[in-house]
């Protein structure tokens, strides 16, 4: 009997393999075609989305920098439209952002704390959850909610911003007429704010100097 087999039992072998074993192969094979082919729509489509939503934000930032009420209406519309279509993308909290800073200056502070509050809750950027805690206790201050203001701060997403934070929480207490929390509060700011900081630290260390006297 030889020690290899012929070509024809050879053959033979691979039929009964593919008997025993083929369809299991091939169901294999289907689900990992339809695997890959499914993730490579699914990643088509989400970088079709980013384009569409990139396109709209920059459409709304070219029509923002106009500066004129048309334009400026045209940068809302388009900004809704990024929330309402695009919540999933990295350009509705910036546009979300945008219509908050908008009603500030409008003195519309409940569109901007439904606004700001929608970033804490939808973006996924640390920096951006921050700032946008930041601005809605500065809100809650200007309208007169100090104790609003210290709650929205006890939750950090970013602790790059803890001197901005410290400073705020300052205001708040200073508003609710507790000089000893809002110097301790000042303090700790100064201590974290980087000594290059050229913007914030003069003022900074006269609210300080102003609560010292006080």
């Amino acid at each position: 009997m030889t020690e290899y087999m012929t070509e024809q039992e050879q053959i033979e072998q691979l039929k009964a393999w593919v008997k025993q074993y083929g369809l299991t192969v091939l169901a294999g094979v289907a689900i990992a075609f339809v695997a890959v082919s499914g993730w490579r729509y699914w990643q088509e489509y989400q970088n079709n989305i980013l384009i569409q939503a990139s396109s709209i934000y920059d459409i709304m930032l070219d029509a923002r920098s106009q500066a004129t009420d048309k334009s400026l209406a045209d940068a809302t519309v388009k900004a809704k439209k990024l929330l309402a279509d695009y919540p999933k993308t990295p350009y509705a909290p910036l546009a979300s952002m945008m219509l908050a800073r908008d009603a500030v200056a409008h003195q519309n502070y409940t569109e901007a704390t439904k606004q700001l509050t929608w970033v804490i809750d939808h973006s996924n950027n640390n920096a951006l959850r921050e700032i946008a805690r930041l601005r809605l206790a500065r809100i809650a201050i200007a309208e007169k909610h100090p104790e609003s203001a210290i709650d929205t701060l006890k939750i950090v997403d970013d602790k790059n911003f803890a001197g901005l934070i410290e400073e705020v929480k300052g205001d708040a207490y200073l508003r609710l007429n507790d000089t000893t929390k809002a110097k301790a509060a000042y303090e700790l700011a100064l201590q974290q704010l980087p000594q290059d900081e050229l913007t914030e630290r003069p003022l900074l260390q006269m609210k300080l100097d102003n609560v010292a006297t006080s």
